[in-house]
């Protein structure tokens, strides 16, 4: 006989229940907290605080039941090794449900689904990576005359450069377009002169022509 052993269908059938009640567990014993609506916390609760007991008594048989249930041999390990450790002084209440009010939209009542003993990590600052400074070797007498020959040379060379600059003759002012488009001029109309030395004498003879008519 049952005597009020129902379950909640959730509006899911038998097999669609039984996959989401595993996720469920698989995803609270791996993050240690979830967020989800009233009745599938109350649902899911059932199986967590199941598996916490049948993780106490560390044995292969019940090794081998949560492997039935969770599917998952890293998560029974962690089950029992550091889940199972942290409830030794309790006999029950191994979750709890914290309401969080109704969510926007279609109204569902949403809840934090935890567990009461947790293993809270907290992450320290990252420091930040110092520079290694590599300690300065001491200078020869060789590299140190190598530097002092080097800085004359080039001492010497500025000076020479500045003298030339001083020496060259400064440019005039430059001509304007103007001016360069006429001497351009000039100077394509004299290569064809050069070109031609007939040319100039054609023409006067075409202007006499046209004068006498």
């Amino acid at each position: 006989m049952r005597h009020h052993k129902g379950n909640a269908k959730l509006g899911m059938m038998t097999s669609h229940r039984k996959a989401f009640m595993r996720n469920m567990a698989r995803n609270i014993l791996k993050h240690e907290r979830i967020e989800t609506t009233k009745g599938r916390a109350k649902e899911s609760r059932k199986l967590v605080e199941r598996l916490i007991t049948m993780s106490k008594t560390d044995s292969v048989f019940s090794r081998r039941r949560a492997y039935d249930i969770l599917q998952d041999r890293d998560l029974v390990m962690k089950l029992f090794k550091e889940t199972a450790p942290l409830f030794k002084s309790r006999t029950s209440g191994y979750t709890r449900i914290i309401p969080l009010g109704f969510r926007r939209g279609d109204g569902a009542d949403m809840v934090i689904l935890e567990l009461t003993e947790r293993n809270i990590v907290d992450k320290l600052p990252k420091k930040k990576k110092k520079e290694k400074t590599k300690p300065e070797e001491p200078k020869s007498e060789s590299a140190v005359e190598t530097k002092d020959s080097k800085a004359v040379e080039t001492k010497g060379k500025e000076g020479i450069r500045e003298e030339e600059k001083k020496a060259k003759p400064m440019p005039k002012d430059k001509p304007t377009f103007a001016e360069e488009k006429r001497s351009e001029r000039a100077k394509s109309e004299s290569k064809k002169a050069a070109g031609h030395p007939n040319f100039i004498k054609n023409l006067r003879g075409l202007f006499r022509k046209r004068g006498d008519r």
